[in-house]
């Protein structure tokens, strides 16, 4: 069974991009352009792993974190951000958050972040 990857960004090309690399790898990709259509996914679907933009419109990756563990959803949330704020980053990793990458990122630099994420063991309680 492929893993199920939901990548959330208001940045299309960027996420046509991120989409095409997954499918690549063998990964079984969705995509969200915000928060709520995020939301909406995750209340329907299951995804093994979600890549989260930090800033977007209508709801940002914040927000979405915070439903994610408040709800206790089986997901690991990587943060994605152009913005260089060590307090939001410290806010994500507070709420769940399992890695971050600083934008622009490469896709070597994604690849890495999610193999090293999958392979983590979960401690729930």
């Amino acid at each position: 069974m492929a893993i199920r990857i939901l990548s959330v960004d208001d940045d299309q090309s960027l996420q046509e991009l991120v989409l095409m690399h997954l499918a690549l790898q063998g990964f079984e990709a969705k995509a969200a352009a915000n928060g709520e259509e995020a939301i909406s996914l995750l209340e329907h679907e299951s995804f093994d792993l979600i890549l989260l933009d930090l800033e977007m419109p209508k709801m940002d990756g914040l927000e979405v974190l915070r439903y994610i563990k408040i709800r206790r959803i089986n997901v690991r949330p990587i943060m994605l951000t152009g913005a260089d704020n060590l307090l939001a980053l410290n806010e994500c990793a507070h709420w769940g958050a399992f890695d971050y990458l600083p934008k622009p990122y490469n896709f070597h630099e994604l690849m890495n972040s999610i193999e090293r994420v999958l392979a983590e063991e979960v401690h729930t309680g």
